[in-house]
């Protein structure tokens, strides 16, 4: 028994230390002025900052003075960190009391800059977060407002009578609030099935909008085409969407322009005014009966691309490798060059010939990786949708002997193999660049859900070197014979 109530008595003891140690921190936290307090709360979700300001006396007038609000659903996740369907429903009537609360008792002369608002589309829930929203947008001088609005359903979950639902509930949601929509400078919206003319309509209300991220919204199947105008937006991201032809007829302002996966067999793009764009992504599956893009032909109207990002999902490589001569007038000024996703076990020689197209690049990265994950498997599956089989891409130098690079400073590869394919590559890079400053190779990309793979896939095991010696021997091997290379550039990463 004595020991029983010794132990009982520590446990006491530990419990008593732990509180008065919580009370500790939440003394010096409240002490600290107040201006270095709501600037960690602003960094906060909404609802975490108002439950820190809970904690004493000191800061409970401080949430109503915060100045960046961020009310989304995810921050009401049970305390266990999985949602059901029934709690999402709580979830969501809990973003839509908070976001009408908040607002209503705000007072009109403390500044609001930034408001962000995620929520699932349930309409009367919608209508109480449009509305106080628009409220706010009257009385408060609003710099940022965005919404990010999601179908109740998980994608896996969806039919497409779902997302048709979904697409005519948000509809009614912006009819029913078009003032709100109208002071948003941020929009992103996904998985949903709209009519011809949503879109537009959307785009053409949002005056303010500088950022709109379109996930999987289709417009119905008659619907092919979708032209898009604004003389705000700066940031376009365009996924999934099912369309032949996207044509960007006037987008004065557009600096980053992102799209994904195309189902037309030409250019899935349309450049018209569009004179700052600088940031292009594009990623995609290629299949047999898509024709490979000309960036000469692609790209002409818009020649102040400085980062291009291309993705090829480990499958075809979708891109025709072009003479200097064509391709220099549309690369003159790229500066950053991503290539990711290229399929393992196929020559990258051929990606030299955006070197030898664009003077002023400065850094170049490729990744070379088999994300089975992510990839049809089932060679019947492959050969009935169209996907083709791994090949090298066909490319000779137009170079003149002797071509010298004088920018790129950086060269980084993931997916790096002690073989010629990787080294012959490094070599010549070494070779061309004269300035280069930084060679940073890396093993092959691995992602947790990769550990589960189906056991019938053959995956050849990584040669990445491992130790110091081998790493040394390969740097020797790259750099032979090179006089003007220096092998400390070289960098093995983990």
């Amino acid at each position: 028994m004595k020991n029983k109530k010794g132990s009982r008595r520590n446990r006491n003891m530990q419990k008593s230390a732990a509180h008065d140690n919580h009370l500790l921190v939440v003394d010096r936290f409240t002490k600290l002025p107040d201006d270095l307090l709501l600037n960690i709360l602003d960094r906060l979700d909404t609802p975490d900052a108002v439950r820190t300001c809970l904690l004493s006396k000191r800061t409970l007038y401080l949430r109503h003075l915060l100045s960046k609000l961020h009310i989304w659903v995810t921050s009401f996740v049970p305390d266990c960190g999985h949602a059901t369907f029934k709690d999402t429903i709580q979830m969501n009537a809990a973003v839509a009391d908070a976001t009408d609360n908040i607002l209503t008792f705000r007072s009109q002369e403390i500044p609001l800059g930034q408001l962000s608002v995620g929520f699932y589309l349930k309409y009367y829930d919608c209508l109480t977060i449009g509305k106080a929203v628009a409220r706010a947008m009257a009385t408060h001088n609003l710099h940022s407002a965005e919404f990010i609005i999601m179908p109740e359903k998980k994608l896996q979950y969806c039919t497409i009578d779902d997302r048709r639902r979904s697409g005519k509930l948000l509809m009614s949601f912006f009819y029913a609030c078009t003032d709100a929509f109208a002071g948003l400078t941020r929009l992103y919206l996904r998985n949903l099935k709209l009519a011809e003319n949503d879109i537009p309509n959307i785009i053409a209300t949002c005056k303010r909008l500088e950022y709109l991220r379109l996930s999987m919204c289709e417009t119905e199947d008659s619907v092919l085409h979708l032209q898009v105008e604004h003389p705000q937006l700066v940031e376009l991201d365009i996924s999934d969407a099912g369309l032949e032809l996207v044509e960007l007829n006037s987008l004065p302002n557009l600096k980053r322009l992102v799209f994904s996966v195309w189902v037309c067999p030409q250019e899935p793009l349309s450049f018209g005014n569009i004179p700052l764009l600088s940031s292009l992504s594009l990623t995609n599956v290629s299949m047999r009966w898509q024709k490979v893009i000309r960036l000469s032909q692609f790209l002409p109207s818009v020649p102040s691309i400085r980062d291009l990002h291309l993705s090829f999902l480990s499958e075809k490589i979708w891109v025709q490798p072009e003479c200097p001569k064509l391709l220099s007038p549309v690369l003159q000024n790229l500066q950053f060059l991503n290539l990711e996703e290229l399929p393992e076990g196929c020559d990258i020689a051929w990606t030299r010939f955006f070197l030898e197209a664009a003077p002023n690049l400065k850094e170049v990265c490729i990744t070379v990786w088999d994300h089975w994950c992510d990839m049809e498997t089932d060679k019947v599956e492959r050969e009935e949708q169209g996907y083709c089989d791994k090949r090298n891409v066909e490319w000779e130098s137009s170079a003149p002997d002797g071509f010298r690079h004088y920018n790129l400073t950086k060269l980084t590869i993931y997916g790096f193999q002690p073989n010629e394919n990787f080294m012959g590559y490094t070599r010549h890079v070494m070779e061309a660049a004269v300035n280069l400053e930084e060679i940073s190779l890396y093993d092959r990309k691995v992602l947790q859900c990769c550990e589960d793979l189906d056991p019938k896939i053959e995956v050849a095991p990584s040669r990445y070197p491992q130790t110091v010696e081998e790493q040394e021997l390969l740097r020797e091997q790259i750099t032979e014979g090179l006089v003007m290379a220096s092998p400390h550039i070289i960098h093995f990463r983990s």
